[in-house]
């Protein structure tokens, strides 16, 4: 991908030259400072088009591609909201009564250059990921036949063992994993030491029509699974139990991490006491058994999910409003889309058929994801008020 150039207009030497330009504007100086601080903070060179040329290797490859795509994710990507912050803070300076022409000239600017900006943003992630897979398939065909591996030789529950035991060997061996799960089917697994997790997800949902997935990396100490997840699904430290029990591997503690190691969510069961229930098809249901209580009752946990729901409304009306102020054409559009998801956070459901629907609205819904991911994390805290509310509603 090419190396985002940061705008003229978003530096404040930029404004300083233009004596009186941002006078009386104190809180939008110090955003132009903070935004351009941490832009440069960030290795761009690292992220410069051509940085898998001459990589034949797939694994130094991918192993490139992990490293330059955790850089984006983590340092470049919330860029995106911090700019859309600032064209709102530049709009309102703009619409103070004692506004002079000079600051409004100024600020139109601004607001036009960190929207510009924030659509950069956005799309690079993109552009790294078409660089990466336009270089995998320049890979030599004997190195990178695993891309072309059918998928029913991926999910062969013999593999699966393999992996596992060769992960309880070697504690600090750590292999890309792939899940599919719709919740009504067992879920699918995947373990791979090449293909990332998301090269797995994609050819998984290819072949099997199944779109709703996590993917990440896995590791094992012992008997506990270790989970770090760059997409996630609803409860799956319990139902990645099932593929894994299924080729006859036994799993203590399942712990799921985000890529900084703080813990999202874990499973404490180990698969000899049964943890979860099946049902004649051997599926079994991400949703938590009423038979294990949270403390309190339902009074608490109906207390915690309104807590949550609070927080993450929040959340998101700050997020419509940030877009509300770009004033692009699409922005309509975007605050209409997270309004939609105000509204279907139930306030007080109270069966479990309305948690159960909440839990897989949350879990797949666009916006939720987005939101998410760029800007607050509404999606966990949400999931994890509802798993405990199912607990402890009568059936």
């Amino acid at each position: 991908m090419p190396i985002i150039a940061y705008p003229d207009e978003l530096k404040k030497a930029f404004w300083d030259k233009k004596k009186g330009s941002l006078d009386g504007a104190a809180d939008l100086q110090e955003l132009l400072k903070a935004l351009q601080k941490k832009h440069e903070a960030i290795d761009w060179p690292k992220l410069a088009a051509g940085w898998a040329k001459g990589v034949a290797d797939p694994d130094r490859l991918q192993a490139l591609f992990d490293a330059l795509d955790k850089l984006y994710r983590t340092k470049a990507a919330p860029l995106k909201l911090e700019a859309t912050a600032l064209g709102s803070a530049a709009d309102k300076a703009a619409k103070a009564k004692d506004a002079t022409k000079p600051l409004k000239d100024a600020t139109a600017l601004i607001s036009r250059a960190a929207a510009t900006y924030a659509k950069a943003i956005a799309a690079g992630l993109d552009e790294l990921e078409a660089e990466f897979t336009q270089a995998r398939k320049a890979v030599p065909s004997d190195q990178g036949a695993e891309e072309d591996e059918p998928s029913s030789a991926l999910i062969d529950p013999k593999r699966l063992l393999k992996q596992l035991q060769l992960c309880k060997a070697d504690p600090k061996r750590q292999v890309h994993f792939a899940m599919l799960d719709d919740g009504k089917q067992p879920p699918v697994l995947v373990l791979h030491q090449r293909l990332s997790g998301r090269t797995l997800l994609a050819k998984l949902i290819k072949e099997l029509s199944i779109k709703t997935g996590a993917f990440g990396l896995v590791s094992l100490d012992g008997t506990d699974l270790k989970l770090v997840v760059e997409k996630k699904v609803s409860g799956l430290v319990k139902r990645i139990r099932i593929p894994i029990r299924a080729c006859g591997f036994k799993l203590g503690k399942v712990a799921l991490l985000d890529d900084k190691g703080n813990s999202l969510d874990e499973d404490l069961g180990e698969d000899e006491q049964g943890e979860t229930e099946a049902d004649e098809s051997g599926s079994t249901s991400a949703a938590p058994s009423a038979s294990a209580p949270a403390p309190g009752g339902a009074a608490e946990a109906l207390a915690a999910w309104s807590r949550v729901r609070e927080v993450a409304i929040t959340a998101l009306k700050g997020v419509a409003g940030e877009i509300a102020a770009l004033k692009d054409p699409e922005s309509a559009k975007a605050v209409i889309e997270i309004s939609a998801v105000v509204k279907n956070l139930t306030a007080e459901p109270h069966t479990p058929a309305q948690v159960a629907e909440l839990m897989r609205y949350i879990d797949k819904d666009d916006v939720v994801l987005d939101v998410s991911e760029l800007a607050h994390d509404i999606r966990t805290p949400l999931l994890k008020a509802l798993m405990q509310l199912h607990k402890v509603l009568p059936a």
